[in-house]
């Protein structure tokens, strides 16, 4: 036997030795504990009424006057707690229906040219480059209408609306 197991046969005996002594001392102090009679629920007002009648029901313990002033249980339909959402208010609900609008123009002004077939502009659409006379389509969703000294005039095809791209300033 090593000195391990030796010093685990140690603990091992402490351990009877200390349940043994521990379940002696819990002998000592028992007590005889009586059983209860439980007392038949009436309803409040009852019990309010009639003080004596609800004192000999209880045998004498003197829990009676309590019983009568205990409110009852909430019934289940009751709400407990609030609910609570932390959730931001819809939008309040609009009965007049926004017209649809035209997305902004997606061109920039880059010049002008006259020549034998008349005016025409160079319009920027993101990286490319195109040139476009009066009565055109241009990418499909507007056609050029006019063009002015000032400005150019599109309309926006799906909602036939007309839109202004301003030549002063690009």
């Amino acid at each position: 036997m090593n000195m391990r197991q030796a010093l685990l046969a140690v603990v091992l005996l402490a351990t009877l030795a200390a349940s043994w002594w521990a379940l002696e001392e819990d002998g000592r102090d028992r007590a005889v504990v009586q059983p209860v009679e439980r007392a038949t629920r009436q309803p409040a007002g009852t019990a309010r009424g009639e003080g004596a009648d609800a004192r000999s029901t209880v045998s004498g313990n003197g829990l009676a006057p309590l019983a009568g002033e205990r409110a009852p249980w909430p019934e289940l339909t009751d709400r407990l707690a609030r609910i609570v959402s932390f959730a931001p208010p819809p939008p309040p609900a609009s009965t007049v229906r926004a017209e649809p609008q035209a997305p902004p123009l997606p061109f920039r002004y880059v010049g002008i040219i006259e020549d034998a077939q008349g005016t025409a502009v160079f319009l920027l659409d993101g990286t490319q480059v195109r040139m476009a006379r009066p009565g055109e389509e241009v990418a499909s969703r507007y056609r050029l209408e006019r063009i002015t000294p000032a400005a150019v005039e599109f309309t926006y095809l799906p909602l036939k609306k007309v839109q202004t791209l301003d030549r002063l300033n690009p």
